[in-house]
């Protein structure tokens, strides 16, 4: 028993003397503390990625290397803005300041999540109602810029054809035309409190907030209105 004790006493007293040989050392970087470094990055990001669950898939490997004694710090840096769609990330080390080491890693991700799809094959040109959108779990970091609600696409226009099944990317959508071109129209003229309204043919196609041109039917002068309304436009005199 006195044996085990002294040897217990003797370990607590030369774990400071451990410790400093391990700061003179410097710290070892190998691809646990990669993946952790990574993975503390993700979870600080998670307020500009999709509200899913990011996971490191894969994480190419590659031999430690130790950094001199002193403060680390470290940047990690995505090769695409879009974080999920970066295939490496590049890992800068400093120690008290200066860089020290600079190393990119092959990094694959993932983040399922349910995503808007089309229900059926969709025409360019059609507005898009609930019965047109299905949602389909699906890796995100395989699509770019997927809807996750059916309210960012329901009464918008599709600029483009798609299939059964494929993702409904939010840039294949836009805002319908409120005015078509020809279409009558009521002009509201106004100037502070005072409003009075005409009647106008369209000479432009226009949406919300759109400017177009009019053509006052009453006096057949063409002038620039702005679109408020469906078949209604606005113009200050």
């Amino acid at each position: 028993m006195r044996h085990f004790l002294a040897l217990l006493v003797l370990s607590l007293l030369m774990l400071p003397a451990f410790a400093a040989q391990a700061a003179e050392r410097g710290t070892t970087i190998g691809p646990n503390q990669i993946r952790e470094l990574l993975e503390d990055y993700l979870h600080e990001k998670r307020d500009v990625l999709p509200q899913a669950e990011v996971r490191v898939k894969s994480l190419e490997t590659a031999a430690p290397f130790t950094l001199p004694p002193g403060r680390v710090s470290h940047e990690i840096i995505p090769s695409d803005p879009q974080i999920l769609s970066s295939r490496r990330f590049t890992f800068v080390f400093r120690v008290d300041g200066r860089v020290q080491k600079n190393q990119s890693y092959r990094v694959e991700l993932e983040a399922v999540a349910p995503v808007a799809v089309a229900a059926l094959d969709l025409s360019r040109g059609v507005v898009l109602g609930e019965r047109d959108i299905n949602f389909v779990e699906m890796d995100l970091a395989r699509v770019r810029n997927p809807a996750f609600y059916a309210d960012e696409l329901v009464g918008k226009v599709l600029k483009r054809s798609v299939k059964l099944g494929d993702t409904l990317d939010r840039s294949f959508v836009e805002e319908p035309s409120l005015v078509g071109r020809g279409d009558v129209v009521t002009i509201i003229a106004q100037r502070g409190a005072l409003q009075l309204s005409a009647t106008g043919v369209a000479r432009d196609a226009g949406k919300l907030g759109d400017t177009i041109r009019i053509r006052n039917s009453a006096s057949q002068q063409e002038i620039l209105c702005q679109v408020v309304a469906p078949a209604t436009v606005r113009v200050e005199f």
